[in-house]
């Protein structure tokens, strides 16, 4: 294990100074530093080159998007051979000739120091950007698989991704290693984790934290008591998108294109309980209809055991012959399935045996 009073020595030889731990990662441990121009740089130093090329490879994948820690293009920090040998003997079982020490760009500020200085619509805006951001990764394929706070940076103002250490580039994976409190804690050990739903639980719980200042405890339904008090507090528009990002079942969480475009982040003005309902019901119903029966569609072919499944539809939006059209849709995606009109915020599908009061 690498020590900093170690690398305290072995970079302030090489001219670094104020060295801090940044993050610790299975393979890297990261600190920031003061060069001898007095610019802040990150020190990644890795003891398994190996798997580090591979993350080089990775961050390959992603070149031309704003907003990603560029591991390829960290350079190789020079240590005289003398101060790498008086250091290997002072420390034989934490240094080696295989230890390598990268310097690369530093993101100054944390994410958690950002938004706690912003107002909650500043907020929003900040997190979107962070979905927008999100979804361009997914888009080439990669998928984050430790979304947190302490693996976001902020950069003039928007968002920087770090920390790809346990990213996946498959559609699916046999199982995820993170144990954090923002990952789902039921498909962590699940079989078959769709990489997707994972960062987009991630990101809720994210969201969740934004309102409450803390983490969920376990996934939202929408008759659950912390969905009930989210409403209570913040509104219908907070409730929906929390609970849609959240829900237990991974497939039934909605997709990053719907959570960009969520109503939460173009209305900010207070307004009335029936009028947010009317504009969710617009919004799920008139405008992505279309793409709410494609994930339909998606988890019934994933998994051909969701039997015991129903979806809220607000009362009043039964008038609406779009949402007639679309509910006849759903009905025949899911058979028997029972149709509820319920008091709801929101559109949502849920397994009715794991709601929790």
């Amino acid at each position: 294990m690498i020590r900093l009073e170690c690398i305290n020595k072995k970079l302030a030889m090489s001219g670094y100074s104020s060295i801090k731990i940044l993050e610790k990662g299975s393979f890297v441990t990261c600190f920031t530093a003061v060069n001898s121009e007095s610019e802040k740089v990150v020190l990644i130093v890795s003891d398994n080159i190996q798997e580090l090329q591979t993350r080089f490879d990775l961050a390959g994948k992603l070149e031309g998007i704003e907003g990603v820690q560029k591991l390829h293009g960290l350079q190789k920090l020079e240590i005289q051979d003398s101060t790498l040998e008086q250091l290997e003997a002072e420390y034989p079982s934490i240094f080696s000739k295989d230890s390598h020490v990268l310097t690369g760009r530093y993101y100054a500020t944390q994410y958690n120091d950002h938004v706690r200085q912003l107002s909650l619509p500043q907020k929003l805006d900040f997190f979107r950007e962070l979905l927008v951001l999100v979804k361009q990764v997914h888009d080439k394929g990669v998928y984050h698989m430790d979304l947190k706070p302490s693996n976001i940076m902020v950069q003039d103002g928007k968002p920087v991704l770090i920390d790809f250490g346990q990213s996946v580039t498959e559609a699916e994976v046999d199982s995820v290693l993170n144990t954090s409190a923002y990952a789902p804690k039921h498909d962590v050990y699940s079989c078959n984790v769709i990489p997707e739903k994972f960062d987009i639980y991630c990101l809720g719980n994210m969201l969740h934290e934004i309102y409450t200042g803390q983490p969920l405890g376990y996934p939202m339904t929408p008759s659950s008591r912390q969905a009930q008090q989210i409403k209570q507090t913040f509104g219908l528009f907070a409730q929906n998108i929390i609970g849609q990002m959240t829900q237990r079942i991974q497939d039934l969480r909605i997709s990053l294109q719907i959570s960009i475009n969520h109503p939460i982040f173009i209305y900010n003005q207070p307004m009335d309980s029936e009028t947010c309902q009317l504009i969710i019901v617009d919004y799920y119903f008139q405008t992505q209809g279309e793409e709410l029966i494609e994930e339909c569609h998606k988890f019934t072919l994933n998994d051909s055991s969701y039997s015991n499944v129903s979806y809220d539809i607000l009362p009043f939006s039964q008038s609406s012959s779009r949402t007639s059209s679309i509910t006849t849709s759903l009905k025949d995606i899911f058979g028997n399935t029972t149709l509820s009109h319920v008091d709801s915020c929101s559109f949502s599908i849920y397994e009715d045996s794991q709601i929790m009061q």
